[in-house]
């Protein structure tokens, strides 16, 4: 159990008798959010012996250990540099989710629609499935222009203004909450657990920034009363208003808790090596930590970027998590 492995399948081919004798590093980046995730293998070809794999090849990533590796999905082939002396390989891979016309400007209005019918919408012109978090499939957009921006930004825009990750997983656009912690299908999933003496090394910080601030407000324009109206999330009384005039209440309120979320959100962080490395860990996972002191254990955490490294050291986990907040 505590002998790191990994398996490859290059193309169809299963590579990982060959990387066995060669590798020197394997870096596997997970992050939350539309940022494909990457991958990173250098291997030793002192003799010029390796053949140097294709761009655009797929590669089928399992890491962990020898009775418990984990599968870490699929790759496409970026950059492959051949580099000496000594020879060297570095491949350089981001994740096949991404496939698609996600880059393309696109010029799109979205009238009178709910959130989760723009969300079909692109979802069917990347041959995905949706999956939407019901209460933010609800929400009701009067108008939103999609204006020579491709889907992969719009989406981003997408979830800052709604406090939501847009991601790509397996076939499925997703569109949920930050911590939402289910499957695809909705079955819910446990937090992961660390505790300390897993840890390498930690840091948490605990920050008093914009701690005078009890809220924040949106303004909007009332039409029909010809004045200027405010939303707001939080209790007040010392506002943060933002900047923006929203078109109605509702925008205005989504876009003043989505606000509140980030400003509770940025007051405590924390980043964690772990020394024996975890495959299960994963960026969009809850974490709940033991050993630490209250105000770290206290929390319950979500992962927003994760990194795997095998090397000749072994198998490690690096993380980072901000605090998990309910507006």
């Amino acid at each position: 159990m505590t002998t790191p492995a990994f398996r490859i399948v290059a193309g169809g081919s299963d590579i990982t008798p060959t990387l066995n004798k060669y590798l020197v590093s394997l870096r596997l980046t997970d992050k939350t959010g539309l940022e494909a995730d990457q991958l990173e293998i250098e291997i030793a070809d002192e003799a010029g012996e390796i053949a140097l794999p294709p761009p655009g090849i797929t590669l089928q990533v399992w890491i962990g250990y020898r009775d418990a590796l984990v599968d870490k999905g699929t790759y496409i082939v970026d950059q492959v540099r051949d580099s000496g002396s000594p020879d060297k390989i570095t491949i350089t891979a981001h994740s096949a989710d991404f496939q698609g016309a996600f880059k393309v400007q696109r010029e799109q209005s979205y009238h009178g629609n709910t959130l989760g019918d723009i969300l079909r919408t692109i979802a069917d012109r990347q041959n995905l499935k949706p999956a939407i978090e019901p209460g933010l499939a609800a929400i009701a957009i009067d108008h939103i222009d999609q204006t020579n921006e491709s889907d992969i930004n719009f989406l981003t825009r997408l979830g800052k203004d709604y406090d939501a990750i847009a991601t790509v997983k397996a076939g499925h656009l997703l569109f949920i909450p930050l911590g939402y912690n289910k499957t695809v299908s909705g079955i819910a999933l446990p937090a992961i657990t660390v505790h300390r003496s897993e840890g390498d090394q930690h840091d948490f910080t605990l920050s008093a920034r914009d701690a005078d601030i009890t809220g924040v407000r949106g303004k909007w324009r009332d039409k029909s009363g010809n004045q200027n109206r405010y939303s707001t999330a939080g209790e007040g009384p010392n506002w943060k208003t933002l900047k923006r005039e929203y078109p109605n209440a509702s925008q205005a309120f989504h876009a003043a808790k989505t606000a509140w979320a980030n400003l509770k959100r940025g007051k405590r962080e924390i980043s964690l090596s772990i020394a024996m490395g975890r495959a299960d860990i994963a960026a969009g996972r809850l974490l709940q930590l033991s050993g630490w002191k209250q105000q770290i254990t206290d929390v319950t955490w979500v992962i927003n970027e994760v990194t795997h490294s095998l090397n000749d050291s072994g198998f490690t986990t690096s993380l980072n998590s901000v605090e998990r907040v309910s507006i």
